[in-house]
Formats: C-alpha cells, sequence, structure tokens
C-alpha cells in the first residue's frame, strides 16, 4: 500500500512482507516516512518469531511515531530549550545505566545454593493461601466450535489434533488461584469435581472450555521448581542494589565530586 501524506510518501507492507519490492540496503523497505525506513530486518529485531499480527501493529506505532516527529520538527519544538534538556538528560541517563548494567554483570552471580538456603528459610511465604490450579483455558465464538474442542482435548496427549489446537489458539498453560475464575468455572474447577474438563460454559466473551492439568490444595508448599526464577530474581536484584551502591562510591573517588546540599 501507497499513501500520500503532504509530500511524504508511506510504503506499508504488512503481512508476509514477500510483497514489497523496494531495497533499502538489500532489504525489504515495509514502511518509508519522509527520509526513514523501516526494514523487515528492522522488524525482525522487535518480533523474531514474527506473527503477522504483532509486525502489523509495530509497522504502524512506526509510521506514527515517524509522522508525528516530521510534524514536531515543522513546529520548531527541536529546537525547544525544554526539550533538548530533556533528551539530554535522558541521553546521560541511559549512557550511565548501560554502563552500570554490564559493570552489574561480572558483578552479580546468584547460586543455585543460595536458591535453595532461601527456600528452605522462606519456604513459608510459599504456602498456598488459597487452592490453585494448573490449566489450558480456551475461549472461542460459538459453543460448537467449544465442544469441537473439549473433545478434542479428551482425546489426551499424542493426538495431532490437540496439539494443533495450542498452536491455532495461542493457548499455553497457566495457574490460577481459587476465586480469579468466572463463578461458574471456579465452583466446576475448585469445588471438589474431579473432572478435568469444564464447559462449554458461555461467558460475556464468548464460550470457554477449560482442561485442568494438576490442582492444588489450600496449605500446600509450592515446589522450588516453581518458585526457582522468582527466588533467583530476589537476591539478583538484593546483590544488584549493593554492588551499584559500591560503584557508585567508587566512582566518586575517581571524578572530582562535590555535594552541597545544606545549602540549599
Amino acid at each position: 500500500m501507497v499513501f500520500k501524506l503532504s509530500g511524504i510518501v508511506i510504503i506499508v507492507c504488512f503481512l508476509a512482507l514477500a510483497g514489497c519490492s523496494n531495497k533499502h540496503d538489500s532489504d525489504k523497505v515495509l514502511a518509508r516516512v519522509g527520509n526513514s525506513v523501516l526494514t523487515k530486518e528492522d522488524v525482525l529485531i522487535w518480533a523474531p518469531e514474527y506473527r503477522a499480527t504483532e509486525v502489523e501493529s509495530r509497522v504502524k506505532q512506526w509510521v506514527n511515531a515517524e509522522l508525528l516527529y516530521l510534524a514536531g520538527l515543522g513546529a520548531g519544538f527541536n529546537k525547544d530549550f525544554t526539550i533538548i534538556n530533556k533528551v539530554d538528560d535522558y541521553r546521560k541517563k541511559l549512557i550511565g545505566q548501560t554502563y552500570l548494567d554490564l559493570s552489574l554483570q561480572s558483578r552479580v552471580h546468584v547460586s543455585i545454593e543460595e536458591i535453595k538456603s532461601f527456600y528452605i528459610e522462606q519456604k513459608e511465604t510459599f504456602k498456598r493461601r488459597r487452592g490453585e490450579a494448573l490449566v489450558y483455558s480456551f475461549i472461542v465464538k460459538t459453543k460448537k466450535d467449544a465442544n469441537k474442542i473439549r473433545a478434542t482435548l479428551e482425546k489426551g496427549s499424542g493426538n495431532k489434533k490437540r496439539n494443533e489446537l495450542f498452536v491455532k489458539h495461542g493457548v499455553s498453560a497457566v495457574s490460577v488461584n481459587e476465586g480469579e475464575l468466572f463463578s461458574p468455572i471456579n465452583k466446576l474447577v475448585f469445588g471438589g469435581s474431579k473432572t478435568n474438563y469444564v464447559g462449554p460454559i458461555k461467558t460475556g466473551n464468548g464460550f470457554v472450555v477449560v482442561e485442568v492439568i494438576k490442582r492444588f490444595p489450600k496449605g500446600t508448599y509450592r515446589s522450588l521448581d516453581d518458585v526457582y526464577d522468582s527466588i533467583y530474581l530476589v537476591i539478583q536484584k538484593r546483590k544488584a542494589a549493593i554492588q551499584s551502591a559500591s560503584i557508585v562510591d567508587s566512582l566518586k573517588r575517581e571524578y572530582l565530586f562535590e555535594l552541597n546540599i545544606g545549602e540549599l
């Protein structure tokens, strides 16, 4: 598609992108606004899995941002003193944060032993305060489609059509707490029923089918595997805070530094 707006040419090719014949540095141009271009390579950095809907959204965002930028230049905002200061401030923060992040990479390490020790010491914090379940949840517009999904799920693993369902609907396992689900679904998942298949149940958004993978009663403990990543992040964050302060202190000794807060 080609649009002309006040002398600005926008070329947009959203889907497979194979339809764009224009070239820019031997790459397909997906969009062009003025002298700025967006290539297929640029988009693959944003969306490596290359989902068509995500790509289209990002390309539109880029076009809108470029149009507004050109309009801002035309209005002279690039010469506005306040904006120049904000840009300079952001640039300083970005450069400084990049330095800090790279410095922390070599200073902050979390061992398996530390994670295990944290889990043992803080185990009570990992007790389930409510019932919990690991589920697959599908939502479709018609009851007929929902019945087909349930029938396919009930055939069990190893079924090719079952595997295709998860890809088609983008469904993966999620953990839900008792009380979080739509009331009729919640009752069937947590109300003592032993069935692993729930629905179709009509909701405001369509018909829902749920497969319960596993139930966890209130009062049970989440396993170390379940909380491993969250513990890792907690320990990493604590160590990073300590090391960040240490790095800044060392920089105060390395560079000319003066602080006169008391004179405010």
